[in-house]
């Protein structure tokens, strides 16, 4: 993935959306034949889920290839990449998950690292383009990773990257209609580290992220993330010659910090309530009942059932469970392995 910011640099030939169009659509290119031949039995993502993810990652690019037209690879990066603080901020909001003191210490050292690296901006290049379209980037890349976070707990991986490329694709291909740029009349140089752009950091990056979050730990893959602003200011040191000053390298090391602390330790998931249901049959009719006034979700019908106790097993928890809300005493079954 650190390879993204080089590849955007050496084919800047190309007007910023058409880059951003062009790894899209190299990527969804490469990844339809796995898609065809994908057999898996899980379901389709959701529409709106879905849609969401790609117009929010289609953004994402438009927004960050174009802020490396305006600063440097070392700074666009770091600030593309705190992302995971935004997450982390919305899933307090929208999932019920707690910050603990080091998930908010870790946000205000981003957003004082931010700032840091945007003041750079202003101060040595006097120009505030480059890091606020970074920002705009890391935001939409927030979204695109929280409706992925939906998609990807009932799809498979392939159901899910390729549809959601596709989309991408569509519509950065809108913006650059819309604006009237050229695709085609570039070198062959350009398109191929379009191409390169499409298979390296889309394909084999972003791609394996979003495998990873289903077989590591999201902290770990957030942790291991971290390593692509660094990768990618040696990268362009390496390849662009670029130069990093004391500040990046200052407001890049509070950056980094802030999100170690928020992708670590920042977030404390919301407490795990195990239930028992059972459901009850006798001459072809089922037994269902409504959950009263006072309860949690007054009104809805249910199967007679309720909380797993603490040291209790499923089936001691119905048996106690239908025991006090109907008065039946059921035999206890043997634990299934």
């Amino acid at each position: 993935m650190a390879f993204g910011s080089i590849f955007v640099r050496l084919g800047q030939e190309a007007p910023s959306l058409v880059v951003a169009f062009f790894r899209m659509f190299f990527a969804s290119v490469i990844l339809l034949p796995f898609y065809l031949l994908d057999n898996s039995s899980e379901r389709k993502a959701n529409g709106v889920w879905l849609l969401t993810a790609g117009t929010a990652l289609a953004l994402h690019f438009a927004f960050w290839v174009s802020s490396l037209a305006y600063t440097s690879v070392a700074v666009s990066v770091l600030l593309v990449n705190t992302s995971p603080v935004l997450v982390a901020t919305c899933s307090h909001f929208i999932y019920k998950e707690r910050l603990t003191p080091s998930g908010i210490l870790g946000i205000t050292l981003t957003f004082l690292g931010s700032t840091l690296l945007f003041t750079n901006d202003l101060y040595t290049k006097a120009d505030w383009r480059g890091a606020t379209l970074s920002l705009a980037g890391a935001v939409m890349l927030g979204i695109y990773l929280l409706a992925g976070r939906r998609i990807r707990q009932q799809t498979s991986l392939i159901r899910y990257v390729y549809p959601t490329y596709v989309l991408a694709t569509l519509v950065l291909g809108a913006f650059v209609l819309a604006a009237d740029l050229p695709v085609i009349g570039f070198s062959k140089d350009t398109y191929l580290f379009l191409f390169l752009l499409g298979l390296v950091p889309q394909c084999v990056g972003h791609t394996s992220y979003n495998w990873s979050l289903r077989h590591i730990p999201a902290t770990v893959v957030s942790t291991l993330f971290l390593a692509e602003p660094i990768l990618a200011s040696l990268l362009a040191y390496w390849i662009l010659e670029e130069a990093i000053g004391k500040t990046v390298v200052l407001g890049g090391a509070v950056v980094g910090i802030g999100i170690f602390l928020v992708s670590r330790s920042g977030i404390l998931p919301r407490p795990r309530i195990e239930v028992a249901a059972a459901v009850l049959t006798a001459g072809g009719k089922v037994w269902i009942q409504k959950r009263e006034t006072a309860d949690h979700l007054a009104g809805y019908w249910e199967f007679p059932g309720g909380k797993i106790q603490a040291n209790e097993l499923p089936a001691q928890a119905l048996v106690r469970e239908i025991r006090e809300e109907l008065g039946i005493e059921l035999k206890e079954c043997p634990e299934q392995p």
